[in-house]
């Protein structure tokens, strides 16, 4: 039986993903201009309960959605980027790739190719069960950061795997 995904309650979420930029202030651009996400929150100290500093250095969140943030750290370097495949990456949901692959690459965004493909938004179908139809694209952020840019297409059904387990048990 399938069932449309909803995260139990009481697990984890995602709050955060953390990035080291070469420049925090042009990969605040990007992520503002780009992609219309919001500074919310910036710091440049974290002391423990008992005083101790944990950082000392500029830190910012980028709101995405709710609670969820991207937060940007200082100290990326030209020689160290994602790895080479579009693998390791964030994904961000949004209204519409190719506005979004536009915007992205006019605030600082570069194309990502991989293999014989430009990077540049194009259908995609996953053949699960049922089969997924979605629109992406990748971006690579000016921290070096490999960006998938996701609008779904089709409903993602999932089976609810905890029903199917108690079914098959008893």
């Amino acid at each position: 039986m399938s069932a449309p995904w909803s995260r139990p309650p009481g697990s984890a979420t995602l709050m955060h993903v953390a990035i080291l930029c070469k420049d925090v202030d042009e990969s605040l651009r990007f992520y503002r201009d780009g992609l219309g996400f919001a500074k919310t929150y910036e710091w440049s100290k974290t002391t423990s309960d008992t005083g101790q500093v944990l950082y000392c250095d500029r830190g910012v969140y980028v709101e995405l959605d709710g609670h969820t943030y991207i937060e940007l750290f200082p100290g990326g370097r030209d020689d160290v980027t994602s790895i080479s495949g579009p693998l390791q990456h964030i994904a961000l949901i949004v209204a519409d790739v190719d506005e979004a692959y536009t915007k992205c690459l006019s605030a600082g965004g570069a194309a990502f190719p991989i293999e014989d493909w430009d990077g540049a938004p194009t259908q995609v179908f996953i053949n699960g069960e049922p089969e997924m139809e979605v629109r992406v694209a990748f971006v690579r952020g000016p921290g070096g950061e490999l960006i998938e840019l996701y609008q779904q297409l089709s409903p993602v059904v999932a089976v609810d795997r905890t029903a199917a387990a108690a079914g098959a048990s008893a």
